[in-house]
């Protein structure tokens, strides 16, 4: 298994419309490395 060489954490409250954009770009910067990407929706409403 490879070791991570980066990470990122992508808050996505109400982002719907943009975080498949937003993801794309990321893959794409990070062609060669290995990643991981969190994305958290904390939009709990209570």
């Amino acid at each position: 298994m490879d070791e991570i060489q980066l990470s990122v954490i992508i808050p996505a409250y109400n982002a719907e419309k943009t975080v498949g954009r937003c993801l794309d770009s990321i893959l794409q910067s990070v062609q060669q490395a290995s990643a991981e990407i969190i994305c958290v929706d904390d939009g709990l409403k209570v």
